[in-house]
């Protein structure tokens, strides 16, 4: 007995030849066998075969499969066994930078598509395929873990909810963190949300990067995975130098799988400046990690952390380095077990605190006192309410004004004359006092931080 796979479905004691060949390529081709991710050409036999004259006898297998031609084609809509794949599928990949707005509690993207193709989020890794012209809206949200666990599935990826007016969007790649080689990828599942209901859609394939899924509506889309205990993934390690204190130089490092975006970690350190450094790294879950530092003088907490996968919404320091006044830059190393282990990451920090970057954060600290005070009436004339509100809770966090003059500031209840009251105050206090509110205006208001000139 001689079996026949078409598309993945045996058939027994098929002889494939004339006009019984024809009627098997036909029955595969009614019953879509041929994988979706591909089309099929083909060629029956010669159609003067008659019935009497059967011709020599072919292999039945042999023979289909040489008359099957399989050709790529952009359009798929069901895969019932999701492949890994390590070659590009369908179009050309267009790279983008979306227009995007941070804002305390999140980050709004704003992506536009010129026309139908496949165009790739440069600062989230999303891709998204589209059958036309349109403009996607995105942002990350967080995961209902409640909801997640009575599906068995955990996170595996930042929750993005999607939108786009024109319904162009057919496709979506996620970004994934799984190792080519390691067990994470065939774990992998896409999770649709909307409102109360979770639907765990198998993935149309998996790449070393991504994974793909059709779909016919935009809401909450993102990663989950069936729980593996110790499974190892790619991480980062992402650096952040506190700006507020320069008396007291402190770095803040945060673990994290590779597919968190940066953006989403930037806008949770405030008043901290990113260090641009060699952030890859792997990772274990549940693994216990130790952080050492090659000079003296420092100070590291804490000791050890057992490391679990975060996707939000707050990205907290994993380790925090305190160092002296000096220090300009520092060898950092990661070690599994507590220390004890293999090391999977190590970097040289540069410190925003060093000799010629103290110079110029002095320089504009001085400049800042001066750009304050010369644009004093625009300021008064354009902040807002809620934006002055923003900026006294936060000159209170950071110990630039105490709770008494915070007071004081508020009995003024009309816009104006609290403006003029919060300037005034931070003028009085010095050059660093400016800096701060400076830097503060830029993340509570960058519109008005442009407006008037800052840079």
């Amino acid at each position: 007995m001689e079996e026949m796979l078409a598309g993945g479905v045996f058939y027994p004691d098929m002889d494939v030849s004339g006009e019984t060949s024809r009627l098997a390529v036909a029955r595969a081709e009614s019953y879509n066998f041929l994988p979706p991710m591909y089309g099929a050409s083909w060629s029956a036999p010669p159609r003067s075969v008659r019935k009497s004259d059967h011709g020599p006898k072919i292999s039945g297998l042999s023979h289909l499969i040489s008359k099957i031609k399989l050709h790529k084609s952009p359009h798929t809509r069901l895969n019932p066994e999701p492949a890994h794949s390590r070659e590009p599928q369908g179009p050309t990949l267009t790279f983008v930078k979306p227009e995007f707005i941070s804002q305390p509690s999140e980050t709004l993207y704003r992506l536009q598509c010129p026309h139908a193709g496949v165009f790739q989020c440069r600062l989230t890794g999303l891709v998204f395929q589209m059958e036309g012209e349109g403009e996607v809206h995105y942002r990350t949200v967080q995961w209902e873990e409640g909801q997640l666990h009575s599906t068995g599935q955990t996170s595996a990826g930042p929750l993005f909810n999607i939108i786009c007016p024109q319904g162009s969007v057919c496709q979506l790649h996620l970004p994934h963190c799984e190792i080519p080689s390691g067990e994470g990828l065939k774990s992998l599942s896409v999770a649709h949300v909307s409102g109360d209901n979770v639907e765990i859609l198998p993935p149309l394939r998996v790449t070393d990067t991504h994974v793909v899924v059709n779909i016919t509506d935009l809401s909450l889309w993102g990663l989950v995975r069936r729980f593996i205990p110790f499974l190892t993934i790619r991480g980062q390690v992402l650096a952040f130098h506190k700006l507020v204190n320069p008396q007291r130089p402190r770095l803040n490092l945060i673990v994290l799988p590779q597919n968190v975006p940066l953006q989403e970690v930037e806008r949770m350190q405030r008043e901290s400046s990113y260090i641009d450094v060699c952030s890859d790294c792997t990772l274990s879950r549940g693994e216990v990690y130790s952080l050492c530092c090659d000079v003296e003088g420092y100070k590291i907490q804490p000791k050890r952390v057992q490391v679990h996968w975060n996707y939000g919404p707050n990205y907290h320091p994993t380790f925090q380095v305190f160092l002296s006044t000096d220090t300009e830059e520092v060898e950092l190393r990661l070690l599994e077990r507590g220390g004890k282990g293999e090391q999977v990451w190590a970097a040289c920090v540069p410190l925003t605190g060093s000799s010629s970057a103290r110079q110029t954060e002095h320089a504009q600290k001085g400049s800042a006192e001066e750009q304050l005070r010369s644009t004093r009436p625009e300021f008064v004339e354009r902040v807002t309410m809620p934006v002055l509100d923003d900026l006294l809770d936060e000159l209170l966090q950071e110990r630039v004004i105490n709770d008494a003059e915070m007071e004081a500031v508020k009995v003024e209840a009309v816009r104006k004359d609290r403006a003029r009251a919060t300037i005034d105050m931070v003028l009085k206090k010095g050059s660093l006092s400016c800096f701060v509110m400076k830097t503060m205006l830029a993340k509570y208001d960058p519109t008005l931080y442009t407006t008037l000139g800052f840079q």
